[in-house]
């Protein structure tokens, strides 16, 4: 099991991508640390501080790095032998137009392939199977009625 004795924490960003560590890498070594704790690498909504509000947990953020960067970082963090240690928090995801899994749920319900993913599961009691999305301030009633929410057609799928 991986012992991270020395760790120093990185906030990745749009300001602040691999590019930016891979110039940091020989100082870290020096100051004598031995693992990089980093904020989340997924794609998050664009401009995103933290890297939390997900869109797709299978690709890199386009803003803090791709597929050939990582490799590169990687491979310096190891020549000084300083570890990886990744912040995942799998529920984590953006309530964003971006977040095709979500989209796909919010359209399909359990029919959605991604519904496991949002706890939408056969024989749960009491839920009905629906997804809770507290952020309406009012009741629903209420929101329809004061036009916050719309229902739209677009590209051959319902949007809200």
């Amino acid at each position: 099991m991986y012992n991270p004795i020395s760790t120093y924490r990185i906030q990745f960003n749009k300001d602040f991508g691999l590019k930016e560590l891979e110039k940091q890498i020989e100082y870290l070594a020096l100051l004598g640390i031995g693992t990089l704790y980093a904020s989340p690498l997924f794609k998050a909504t664009p401009g995103s501080g933290h890297g939390y509000d997900v869109v797709n947990p299978l690709e890199f953020n386009p803003e803090i790095t791709n597929p050939e960067e990582f490799k590169t970082v990687t491979s310096k963090l190891k020549k000084y032998n300083i570890g990886w240690l990744q912040d995942i928090v799998p529920n984590h995801m953006a309530f964003d137009i971006q977040n095709t899994w979500l989209m796909d749920v919010l359209e399909k319900g359990m029919a959605s392939l991604y519904h496991k993913v949002f706890d939408l599961e056969d024989g749960v009691p009491n839920t009905e199977n629906r997804l809770m999305v507290p952020f309406l301030g009012v009741s629903l009633d209420e929101a329809i009625h004061n036009k916050d929410l719309l229902l739209g057609w677009k590209k051959g799928t319902f949007w809200i």
